[in-house]
């Protein structure tokens, strides 16, 4: 039974106030630590969403008497997603944080598969720690310091620096933050108050403590793009995408949007998608990126609370009158319903003068009648009366053809699947319908070419274009500058293609070519 539990600290992770129980108490074997804690030996410590809490609780509730909300709440970094994930999904984590066994909560919030990058270290403020230990004689983890995008201290002006991995090689172990040496001669790096990276901390900071309501994707777009307009970030009716790629690589540098993982470098880059109909939840950063840098008059939580407001715009629906709807309205009931016994399809109906006028009658000022007496819609049935077996065996011959004639010639991009459907010049969908084709399904899976296979192939139409023009072999470094391939680009298979003894394969080519001429002349005199 616990019998002492520390004092947690305000904004204090929950791995960091474990850590200090365990430092207290000698704890030197890690399961006993878990055990003590959670009354089992098999918890993975989590230093930003520790789940269990239910668990932690009975071994420690008799000391520390907190629900597991206010534990969520106040020590760990959810509430840093509340806003941008749906109400659903915050309270399923918040119930697998309270119960689960195994936690997946990680992949949940989206940190996992998340193009941001998250901290890899804990964080400390060098200023911060040695307060800590002139007035507590410890320190402890901060989880401000551990959201993505927060380098600066909000309250000491200075950069945070890194020190124990989140993940250590004891993977049950808690690390203790007053195990960190600080050096008095630290050089600590002070910024501006001005500075963005630290009205970002800020700005983040408040989003981790404030309580903002939830924002969808499509208030989201509605909020955006009344913003790009009143900002002049539009030309004509469309979003000037290139203007705002340089605002905000202005603002931030491209150095620190690379740091991030939110670089601008690709041509399909996050950003684009961002400004059009959002379709998915961005995370905080992502928002105070966009709208620090274009739109600096804003604030998050402004954003937040205008934007939750938002709505889109309901197109205006025409109400037509006629005093004398009633009268007519069997009249042009009785017209249709002769309509209907004569034409099966409604376009037929509407391409005759009546139809055009009976219709359009009815679609005014007896809509809901007309709505139940359309014609039964025609369900087009091709794909039952398409023989997928013939079809599957013209076509993978086709495919074969095209790669037998293809096959030596080394100039060729990259022969993918898009590749030969194009060769094949098909006009019918064959991706959306491989799962009828088994043998052009086969034929995809054996012969397109991979990476590794299309980059060899470049490098081997050189080194042949070479032993042809009876030229030496280049060195591999200009071979892989004439194959435009770079040291990030170019994969193990070709670095041992481009490692073998290329200058001996040259002379060796032109020897066995030479001496073939030779035979063929004694061979065949003039």
């Amino acid at each position: 039974m616990v019998f002492q539990f520390p004092l947690p600290h305000e904004d204090e992770l929950l791995v960091s106030i474990l850590a200090r129980f365990v430092s207290r108490q000698g704890l030197r074997d890690d399961k006993s630590a878990l055990e003590m804690l959670f009354g089992s030996r098999n918890i993975v410590p989590s230093a930003l969403l520790h789940g269990h809490l239910q668990d932690l609780l009975l071994q420690v509730g008799h000391i520390w008497p907190v629900s597991a909300e206010y534990i969520m709440e106040h020590h760990s970094v959810l509430p840093f997603f509340r806003s941008f994930v749906e109400p659903e999904r915050f309270e399923v984590v918040q119930n697998s944080l309270k119960l689960s066994d195994k936690s997946h909560v990680m992949t949940r919030m989206g940190i996992n598969a998340s193009i941001v990058k998250w901290p890899r270290f804990y964080r400390f403020c060098p200023v911060c720690t040695q307060e800590d230990n002139q007035k507590l004689a410890y320190s402890y983890w901060r989880r401000l310091f551990h959201l993505p995008g927060v380098m600066i201290c909000p309250k000491h002006h200075c950069f945070l620096q890194d020190s124990f991995k989140l993940l250590p090689e004891r993977r049950h172990r808690f690390l203790d933050a007053s195990e960190l040496v600080v050096n008095q001669n630290l050089a600590v790096i002070y910024v501006e108050s001005d500075n963005p990276l630290l009205k970002l901390a800020t700005a983040l900071s408040h989003v981790l403590n404030a309580q903002n309501s939830y924002v969808a994707p499509a208030q989201w777009s509605v909020f955006y793009r009344r913003q790009l307009i009143d900002h002049h970030f539009f030309v004509g009716r469309k979003t000037d995408h290139l203007k705002i790629k340089k605002a905000v690589t202005r603002f931030w540098g491209a150095a620190f949007l690379v740091e991030i993982g939110l670089d601008l470098t690709a041509e399909n880059n996050w950003l684009l998608d961002f400004f059009r109909k959002q379709r998915r939840h961005y995370s905080a950063l992502h928002h105070l990126v966009c709208i620090m840098a274009l739109f600096p008059s804003y604030s998050l939580a402004q954003a937040i609370t205008e934007a939750a407001t938002a709505t889109q715009s309901i197109r205006k629906v025409n109400i037509y009158n006629n005093s004398k709807a009633g009268e007519r309205v069997q009249y042009y009931r009785q017209a249709w319903l002769k309509l209907i016994n004569q034409f099966k399809v409604l376009k037929e109906i509407r391409d005759t003068q009546d139809g055009k006028r009976i219709y359009s009658w009815l679609f005014r000022f007896d809509k809901s009648w007309l709505q139940k007496h359309l014609p039964v819609r025609v369900r087009i049935s091709v794909g039952r009366l398409v023989n997928w077996q013939k079809r599957d065996l013209k076509l993978v011959k086709q495919l074969i053809r095209i790669r037998n004639q293809s096959y030596d010639d080394l100039s060729l991009p990259r022969m993918t699947q898009t590749w030969f459907i194009a060769k094949a010049n098909v006009s019918w969908g064959v991706v959306s319908h491989l799962d009828k084709l088994p043998l052009c399904k086969s034929f995809f899976v054996k012969y397109t070419e991979s990476i590794d296979e299309y980059q060899i192939r470049r490098i081997l139409a050189i080194m042949v274009t070479c032993v042809k023009n009876r030229k030496a072999i280049p060195r591999a470094y200009e071979i892989e500058r004439i194959a435009g391939l770079s040291k990030n680009r170019c994969r193990e298979a070709v670095r041992v293609v481009l490692q073998l003894d290329l200058k001996a394969f040259s002379h060796n080519s032109l020897a066995a070519e030479k001496s073939g001429s030779k035979e063929h002349k004694r061979r065949f005199p003039k």
